[in-house]
Parts: C-alpha cells; sequence; structure tokens
C-alpha cells in the first residue's frame, strides 16, 4: 500500500501500516468475535453481525485472509462447510485491542455497563460490587423485591445467587428483560434443578475476583448476541458444571439433564443446516 512521503519516523510508519489492516469497517468487528468464539461458519458469523450483509462479509473475510488473519477451514465437501478461524497472526491481535480498550477506558467518554449483585448475604453483595465498581456501575441487593425492581431498569448484566429468589425459576424469566445478560451463583455441588434457571452462565461459590471480573466482562460483551448462539452457550454452560460434578450414569438418567443434551443437539443441527 502506497503511502505519501510524510516525515515520520521508519517505526511510525510501520505502525501505520498496521493501523492500515484494521481500518475497514467491518474487519476488526470479524476479528474480535473470532477471538471470542474460535471457529465460526458463515451463517454463525452473518448471525453474529445483523447490520453487515452477506456480500460485504465475504469481502471482509477474504480481505482478512489476504491479510493472512483469519484462516479458511473445509469441515466436509459434501455438502460443502466451511469454519472460519484467526491464524496465529491474527490471534496476536489480542494484546492490540486490550491496549485499546485502556485507552478508550481513559479517555474515550462512554456509558459504563450497568450490572447488579444480588446475594441474601449483604456483605457479600457489597463485595462484590466492590470488586466490579471501577469497570461497571453497580447495583447491589439483598432481597427477591429489590432483585424484581431493579430487574425493572433493564440492567446489561444481573448476578445473583440462586436462592435469593424464591419463586418457581420460571417466574424470573418472565421478570428479566431479554437483553439482560444472567450469571447464576451456585453452591460448591449444584444439583441437575439449575437446569431449569434461566441464566447465561453460572459461577460456583466462593468466588474469586478475577473470576467474577472476567464472567460479567464476557457477558458485557456478548451484549446483542443472536437468539441462538445465546441459548447454545448457556445449555454448554450448564452441562460443563454439571459434568464437572456428576457422572455420566447421573446425568443421563436425569430428564432435565437429557433435555438440555436434545436441545443442544437441536441447535447444532440448525445450524449444519443454515450453514
Amino acid at each position: 500500500m502506497e503511502r505519501p512521503d510524510v516525515p515520520v519516523p521508519p517505526d511510525n510508519r510501520v505502525a501505520l501500516e498496521a493501523l492500515s489492516v484494521l481500518s475497514n469497517k467491518w474487519g476488526p468487528v470479524v476479528i474480535v468475535i473470532l477471538l471470542e468464539s474460535d471457529s465460526l461458519r458463515f451463517s454463525e458469523l452473518e448471525r453474529s453481525i445483523p447490520e453487515i450483509s452477506s456480500n460485504m462479509l465475504s469481502k471482509t473475510l477474504e480481505a482478512l485472509s489476504e491479510q493472512g488473519l483469519v484462516d479458511r477451514r473445509v469441515l466436509s465437501e459434501s455438502p460443502l462447510s466451511v469454519a472460519y478461524e484467526l491464524t496465529d497472526a491474527g490471534y496476536e491481535l489480542q494484546p492490540v485491542f486490550d491496549s485499546l480498550a485502556a485507552w478508550g477506558d481513559e479517555h474515550v467518554d462512554s456509558v459504563q455497563p450497568t450490572v447488579v449483585l444480588g446475594d441474601r448475604d449483604r456483605r457479600l453483595a457489597d463485595l462484590y460490587g466492590s470488586w466490579l465498581q471501577d469497570r461497571f456501575d453497580t447495583v447491589t441487593v439483598s432481597d427477591q423485591e429489590q432483585l424484581r425492581r431493579t430487574l425493572a431498569e433493564t440492567p446489561d448484566v444481573v448476578v445473583f445467587d440462586m436462592d435469593l429468589w424464591a419463586d418457581d425459576p420460571a417466574t424470573l424469566e418472565t421478570q428479566c428483560p431479554d437483553v439482560t445478560r444472567c450469571i447464576a451463583l451456585v453452591g460448591d455441588r449444584p444439583d441437575p434443578s439449575l437446569c431449569a434457571w434461566p441464566c447465561d452462565d453460572i459461577l460456583r461459590k466462593p468466588l474469586l475476583n478475577d473470576e467474577l471480573i472476567a464472567a460479567v466482562a464476557r457477558q458485557v460483551d456478548r451484549l446483542g448476541q443472536p437468539d441462538a448462539i445465546r441459548e447454545r452457550e448457556a445449555i454448554e454452560s450448564k452441562l460443563s458444571l454439571l459434568e464437572s460434578i456428576h457422572s455420566a450414569p447421573i446425568l443421563e438418567a436425569d430428564e432435565r439433564v437429557v433435555r438440555l443434551y436434545d436441545r443442544l443437539s437441536t441447535l447444532d443441527t440448525e445450524a449444519v443446516r443454515e450453514s
């Protein structure tokens, strides 16, 4: 790429060339999504970026491939199915985005995401809130009615101990706005009843500072995620936790768990058909 002869040091010229790689409107968006998801089919990428057209996504992937940032991997020949993933050079952009995010937090005015922390133990709720307050606008609650009121204000993320919600789990789904991401907190050895809870992720107590911050940040990054991908990730979170605690025979004998496995299989089948 030719540039005018400007009086800048050689190292800065290289930096300008590197920035030009990310100057395309959609290229950085695709890279960020693949940094989070590792490997996605074309249809999954398209659902993750509702504003982009199929033609523009194809051109963007082609450009990123030519720049050595994205690989196209054939999953099957008949029917043809391909997936896209970052090359090593693409993954090396992660610290670049991390640095830009840190710079943006410092210098770009923006509205902080709102996070609700709910626990019957007020001290724990306040502790969790103190861990997040530097990065998010935090609200702490310690009973179900307080949680109900804060949900009505449509927070970005809610983190709550399951014991805080005394009603049937299904009633939480009616109270929680669709756009709000939910992280449920459970004890050290939860049983398959957690399958019924409407949540995007599940964390076991006691929590660690970095663990909570990372979990909330993931959910904030996934705001606006396509419904099918969101549902699949929520199911995978529940099953992964249960599989780490209970043996396969126990899980296979529980109808609630079997329904989740069946639903996950259906979602995967639908994704293959759409790819």
